[in-house]
C-alpha cells in the first residue's frame, strides 16, 4: 500500500507555462509581464534577478534600456544648468534607483558630468555633437566653391569626408562623365583615390593612415609612403586610372586653422581631354578657399 501523506486532493492539470507565470506573479509581482528564462551556464540569456526585483516603470514611462537613458538625457538637456536625481525621476517617470544607476554610467562615459546642484550634460555629448554637425558645416563652407570650380572646369567636383578605409561624397556637382554618379553618400576606396590621398596625406593620426594602406606590402607601401609625402608638398594628389579606368582625378584637402583635415575636394574627367597639372594649381586653391571659409564662419 502507498505510503499516505495525509488529505489527498484531486489537482487540475496545469500547464509548465502557466504554473510558471503564477509562481513568477505571485514571487515577484510581475503580472503581465514577458519573461523567457532558459539554462544558466549554457550559453543562454535569462532575465536577471535584479530586473524582477526592480519595481516597474510607471505606466506608459520608457521601457527599454536605450528608450531610459534617452529620457534622462532628455530630461538634462531640458534643465537649467543642471538637474538633480529627484527631478530627472520626476520628469523621466523612471525610478529613483533606476536613475541613479543609470546617471552613474553615463557619468563614467562622460556622456554626463557631475556639479554642485546635480547633473549636467557632459563633454562626450558635446564631442558627438560636433563630428555630427561637420559635415553640414563642410557643406555649407564648400557649396559656392564647388559651383565655381564646376564653371571653370567644366568637369565634375566632389566633396569628400573619410569614413573606415572609404572616402564618402557629401557632395558632387557632374560633369561631362555621365558614367561617375553625383549622389550623395557614394564611397570610394580611400587608398587609391585622390581624394582619398589627400586625405591620409595630412591626417595626424597615423593609426587611420596604417590601417588604410594595410593591404600595401613591401615596394607598394614604400611607394605609397612616397606619395604622400609628395603630396604634404604639393598639396595636391592625383588618379591617374587607377581606381578608375579612363578617368583622372585631382584632389586638395580642406584643413582648418589648427592644421586639422576634414576632407578634400576633388575634380573628375576624362583622361586624354582633361590635363591634370592645369586643373591641379585651381583644385588647390579651392581647398584653401574651403578652409579659409570655415575659419571665418
Amino acid at each position: 500500500m502507498a505510503p499516505s501523506w495525509g488529505h489527498r486532493h484531486r489537482c487540475p492539470r496545469i500547464s509548465r507555462t502557466a504554473l510558471h507565470r503564477s509562481v513568477l506573479t505571485s514571487t515577484f509581482g510581475i503580472e503581465g509581464r514577458s519573461t523567457t528564462i532558459q539554462a544558466a551556464g549554457r550559453g543562454c540569456s535569462m532575465t536577471s534577478l535584479a530586473e524582477w526585483n526592480t519595481s516597474p516603470a510607471p505606466s506608459g514611462g520608457p521601457a527599454s534600456v536605450l528608450d531610459r537613458v534617452v529620457a534622462i538625457l532628455d530630461a538634462v538637456k531640458e534643465g537649467d544648468g543642471s538637474t538633480t536625481i529627484t527631478d530627472l525621476a520626476a520628469k523621466s517617470g523612471l525610478p529613483k534607483s533606476t536613475v541613479s544607476r543609470l546617471v552613474a554610467e553615463l557619468t563614467a562615459q562622460r556622456y554626463l558630468e557631475r556639479t554642485d546642484d546635480g547633473v549636467a550634460l557632459g563633454l562626450r555629448l558635446f564631442e558627438l555633437g560636433a563630428r555630427a554637425s561637420l559635415p553640414r558645416r563642410l557643406l555649407g563652407a564648400a557649396a559656392p566653391v564647388i559651383r565655381q570650380l564646376r564653371e571653370v572646369t567644366g568637369e565634375r567636383v566632389g566633396l569628400w569626408v573619410q569614413q573606415g578605409a572609404d572616402m564618402v561624397s557629401i557632395a558632387a556637382v557632374p560633369g561631362r562623365l555621365p558614367m561617375l554618379p553625383t549622389r550623395a553618400g557614394m564611397h570610394s576606396p580611400a587608398l587609391t583615390t585622390a581624394s582619398g590621398k589627400a586625405f591620409l596625406a595630412f591626417c595626424a593620426d597615423q593609426r587611420v593612415v596604417d590601417r588604410i594602406s594595410a593591404p600595401l606590402v613591401d615596394e607598394a607601401a614604400d611607394r605609397f609612403r612616397d606619395e604622400l609625402t609628395h603630396v604634404r608638398a604639393s598639396v595636391v594628389a592625383m588618379d591617374l586610372e587607377v581606381s578608375y579606368p579612363g578617368i583622372l582625378a585631382v584632389a586638395s584637402p580642406v584643413i582648418t586653422s589648427g592644421r586639422v583635415v576634414l576632407g578634400a575636394i576633388s575634380i573628375a574627367g576624362p583622361s586624354g581631354a582633361m590635363d591634370p597639372d592645369r586643373v591641379a594649381p585651381l583644385v588647390r586653391a579651392a581647398g584653401t578657399s574651403v578652409s579659409r571659409r570655415l575659419a571665418a564662419a
